[in-house]
């Protein structure tokens, strides 16, 4: 009897055979496909798929904010039990995640080998094919060992006979990420039109720098990045406008490296949904935690317990301009609350005060004043912040029904990179500060003072933060840092009901803010919503166990081979 063979080896073109053993006249066979340059095309257009593998039909690498301390998602599923350490091998996230970068994996080793038997088809198609599977091969190998560790390398077809594969240490699989971005990256042209969805010779290197980083081989990082920065110019820079590459307007900035593709009528998310406010139609199921916003600098560089720029009873004032970017923020502590207009979020008033009962609504002409559901809902923000990225005006009225692109990698994180590894290599020196600084400086803030490579290092750990955050580059960042465990064990936190803290928390060099070191009471403590932060979630981290995630219980079950990651059953 025939055992099961796990999920996520199973060919995309598995063969089928009756006792006439014949090729299909009217559709593709695994004996013939691959012929001629429109199967060449299909085959390519498959290996994309699993790219739109979503959480809540969103990209999924941006569900990996609300497992970080940078957000929370309100929905009670798998998503929520990862952040609260109540997960297990059956989790079906984990298992999505392992089941579908598998399945885009085995899309490109079915084109990759057996690109070499079409005839007929010009070398310039053949290679663009080859490289284009390669690139998202890695891509999706990049996650599993970020995710899992050890991983089985694949590279050929898996047929039944041989679906038992142990896991491949990482340092193996990471060989394999670097020379599939390296020959693609070789191949690839460098025009960069970022609404194609077709990667560049850049987009491979950047996404080589950021594996390379995650683990470690800064000489690597440093060597990629320096590749990409070379072809700032015509095709490859910052945009001017940090807010724009997150709306329809600024999809085909040059910043953007790499995207993920959405069309109206064929393929959308919900994320005005997901990320919105309740007055506009949104649901506030993925919000940011409240130590988000409070790690951000004042606009003199210094953070809010530091600078003299900081005034507890209008906290978004004198601040990083990347925080009203980034975020929907109410207002500023005025004194009367119900005629501070705040911020204008998906064209309301947007105020999560519990006594601003009223709002205005800016879709009418003039305003009108409605009831304001950013406070009266029961499942409105429960941080009292919104998620301001990818929400576009564009969306209200149909707010599940989104195409704008998602960057999957853009030019400013290239410049982090590089920053980091540099510093971290003990080759600091005027272009680390450089390329530090254009990132700060497109934000309108100060340049980073020298300092010693330590310091200098969490300096650049602070703008990861700032410059990236909602785009699904925490989570990987606390885990290879080694700080899961000190930012997640405790209460992820909202803001006090009708006011604000009185004074800064204490930051610390990571810009983690510290409310109990200041006497700022939370609700687990001083059960009083006027005087102290909310408690959202409690979230906890073992250090022991949750560095890596748990290799599915359906995968060790039909692969006997598959070791388990310690601590996990």
């Amino acid at each position: 009897m025939k055992k099961f063979i796990i999920s996520s080896f199973i060919l995309l073109f598995a063969s089928c055979s009756d006792f006439l053993d014949k090729v299909p006249l009217d559709s593709p066979s695994d004996k013939t496909f691959l012929a001629n340059e429109t199967e060449i095309q299909m085959a390519v257009t498959g290996c994309y798929t699993t790219l739109w593998t979503a959480h809540e039909d969103m990209p999924f690498f941006l569900a990996f904010e609300e497992l970080s301390d940078n957000g929370w998602d309100r929905n009670t599923n798998d998503l929520q039990k990862l952040s609260q350490g109540a997960n297990d091998a059956k989790s079906s996230f984990v298992e999505n995640i392992w089941r579908t970068c598998y399945a885009g994996i085995t899309r490109c080793n079915y084109l990759i080998n057996n690109l070499s038997r079409i005839e007929g088809v010009g070398e310039a198609v053949i290679s663009q094919a080859k490289a284009e599977a390669q690139f998202l091969r890695a891509y999706y190998y990049a996650y599993l060992v970020d995710l899992y560790g050890d991983v089985p390398l694949v590279l050929e077809s898996v047929t039944l006979d041989d679906a038992d594969i142990p896991r491949t240490p990482k340092a193996d699989v990471l060989t394999q990420i670097f020379k599939d971005y390296d020959e693609a990256a070789a191949a690839l042209g460098t025009a960069n039109k970022p609404t194609s969805g077709r990667p560049t010779r850049q987009a491979a290197l950047a996404l080589k720098a950021r594996i390379a980083l995650y683990n470690e081989k800064w000489d690597v990082a440093i060597a990629a990045a320096s590749e990409v920065m070379k072809l700032e110019g015509a095709e490859v820079g910052l945009d001017p406008s940090f807010s724009n590459l997150f709306t329809y307007e600024g999809q085909d900035s040059k910043e953007i490296l790499f995207s993920i593709q959405y069309l109206f009528g064929q393929r959308v998310h919900p994320i005005f949904r997901l990320f919105g406010g309740r007055n506009g139609g949104g649901h506030a199921n993925k919000i940011p935690s409240y130590q988000l916003v409070d790690s951000y600098l004042c606009s003199d560089g210094l953070p809010i317990d530091k600078s003299p720029l900081y005034n507890p009873a209008r906290p978004w004032e004198n601040r990083d301009p990347r925080l009203a970017w980034t975020f929907a923020l109410p207002s500023s502590g005025y004194d009367d609350w119900t005629q501070e207009p705040g911020c204008i979020f998906q064209g309301f008033q947007f105020e999560t005060h519990r006594d601003s009962v009223k709002c205005f609504n800016f879709h009418t002409t003039p305003a009108s004043y409605v009831d304001n559901q950013d406070a009266l809902n029961a499942y409105a923000s429960f941080s009292g912040i919104n998620w301001r990225k990818y929400v576009n005006d564009k969306n209200y009225g149909d707010v599940n029904n989104c195409d704008n692109n998602i960057i999957v990698i853009r030019y400013a994180e290239v410049l982090l990179i590089y920053a980091e590894a540099k510093v971290k290599a003990g080759q600091t020196d005027a272009s680390v500060y450089a390329a530090l600084n254009k990132i700060r400086s497109r934000a309108g803030m100060p340049n980073v003072a020298e300092s010693d490579a330590d310091e200098l290092f969490y300096a650049v750990a602070r703008e990861r933060r700032h410059e990236l955050s909602g785009e699904g580059q925490r989570l990987s960042d606390i885990r290879r840092w080694r700080i899961a465990e000190q930012v997640m064990n405790g209460y992820l936190l909202g803001r006090m009901q009708k006011s604000y803290p009185v004074k800064a928390p204490v930051i610390d060099r990571w810009g983690t803010p510290d409310y109990a070191a200041a006497g700022i009471p939370i609700a687990s403590d001083v059960n009083d919503p006027n005087v102290s932060m909310r408690t959202v979630d409690l979230r906890k981290f073992n250090a022991a166990k949750d560095y890596l995630w748990p290799i599915p219980y359906i995968e060790r079950q039909t692969n006997p081979e598959l070791t388990q990651n310690p601590l996990w059953e």
